[in-house]
């Protein structure tokens, strides 16, 4: 465990209703390539997201801060062999991801708030030591488990991806990522996220098959979506 990935792409996010996104699937399918791991179906994202005392990367996308960043702990189809916790930073749509691979019980340590059993990283992943600090300081914690079925497309230039996210859905009481029982809140009824990266420029044919749909370019963030009894809570 230890192994670091790191990523900086543009993104971009549109929501769009369930028969309009079925319909751009199936023009996906003709233009794209499936990702390996839904070549049949969807595959399970699950994350938790951590955020300070004082909430405060909840309350800079609220503001529409510019600058903000989001901290996470994700696995795949409850597949607890790749947990990968992540720092995504955004500065309007240019977005970067460093992500470090965590053991499972390194990520159990996490949501239950034991944030120095990152220090056994420190020799070998500078993210582990960025994560560190960032969850020392702001005394970090884990809020929300966000769970969606994504399937994913993929295209060589410009290291562009396409992703179609349905049944997104939410808990703020259950943070065991790993338990397959858990009790979510759907939070998108009847509308899917569309998600395109890529680094560069956006190809020509994608941005004409979004036109096509008359799709609108949004900011819609699943962390915040997800806090509906945080958001709601008068005190």
């Amino acid at each position: 465990m230890g192994g670091e990935l790191y990523s900086q792409r543009r993104e971009i996010k549109y929501i769009v209703p369930l028969v309009k996104a079925l319909a751009i699937e199936k023009q996906l399918d003709r233009l794209l390539q499936r990702d390996g791991h839904c070549t049949d179906s969807p595959y399970l994202v699950k994350s938790v997201y951590f955020d300070s005392v004082n909430q405060i990367d909840f309350a800079e996308k609220l503001a529409g801060v510019s600058d903000r960043k989001k901290v996470r702990l994700r696995i795949y189809d409850g597949d607890a062999s790749l947990c990968k916790l992540e720092i995504k930073q955004k500065s309007n749509d240019l977005q970067q991801k460093l992500s470090l691979i965590v053991s499972m019980p390194d990520a159990v340590e996490l949501l239950h708030g034991n944030v120095k059993v990152l220090q056994k990283y420190f020799n070998s992943s500078r993210t582990s030591r960025i994560a560190y600090g960032i969850m020392m300081q702001g005394l970090y914690r884990p809020v929300v488990q966000i769970a969606y079925d994504r399937l994913a497309y993929k295209y060589p230039m410009y290291d562009t991806r396409v992703t179609l996210d349905m049944n997104v859905r939410s808990s703020e009481s259950n943070m065991d990522i790993f338990s397959p029982d858990v009790c979510y809140t759907p939070i998108l009824w009847g509308n899917v996220v569309l998600e395109v990266k890529y680094s560069g420029k956006l190809m020509g044919f994608l941005s004409a098959l979004f036109t096509q749909f008359h799709l609108t370019q949004g900011a819609y963030s699943k962390y915040c979506a997800g806090r509906s009894v945080y958001y709601g809570f008068n005190y």
